[in-house]
C-alpha cells in the first residue's frame, strides 16, 4: 500500500501544471485528454477527436503517428499516461497516485536502459577513434 502504520501517505497532494501560453479558442490535445483513469480515452477516439478539432489534418496519411508527435509535445508540459494494459490516455487524478508509481517506475527503467546504450555508444566510440577496434 501506498501508506503505512495508520498515518496517511501524504499530508498534502500538489499537482504542478505548468502554464501555457496560448489563445483561448486554441485547442491543444491536453484538452481532449481527460482526468482519471476512469475517464481514459482509447488511442482511436483520441485520433477522431484531434482530426474533429483540426489537430490532424484529414488527409495526413499515418494519423496515428501525427498523434503520438501531439502526445510527445504535450508530454514536455503534461503527465499523460497511458499504461501497458491498454486503457487508454489520461491524466493523473489524486486518484491515480498507484497508477502514477507505476508510470515513474517504467519510466526510470526505460531512461535507465537508454543511458546504458548511450554509454555503450560512447565506449565503442572511444575504442574505433583510439584504435583499440577494428572493423
Amino acid at each position: 500500500p501506498l501508506w503505512g502504520q495508520g498515518r496517511r501517505f501524504m499530508e498534502t497532494f500538489y499537482i504542478y501544471t505548468k502554464r501555457v501560453e496560448r489563445s483561448p479558442t486554441q485547442i491543444s490535445i491536453i484538452d481532449l485528454i481527460p482526468v482519471g483513469r476512469e475517464n481514459a480515452i482509447s488511442r482511436n477516439s483520441l485520433i477522431e477527436k484531434c482530426v474533429v478539432f483540426g489537430l490532424i489534418d484529414r488527409s495526413v496519411s499515418d494519423k496515428d503517428r501525427e498523434m503520438r508527435r501531439l502526445l510527445q509535445k504535450a508530454r514536455n508540459d503534461y503527465t499523460i499516461l497511458n499504461l501497458s494494459d491498454g486503457n487508454g490516455y489520461y491524466r493523473v487524478s489524486i486518484n491515480d497516485l498507484q497508477d502514477l508509481q507505476r508510470y515513474i517506475r517504467q519510466e526510470d527503467s526505460r531512461a535507465k536502459a537508454a543511458f546504458r546504450n548511450h554509454t555503450l555508444a560512447k565506449k565503442l566510440y572511444e575504442d574505433y577513434k583510439h584504435g583499440r577496434m577494428e572493423e
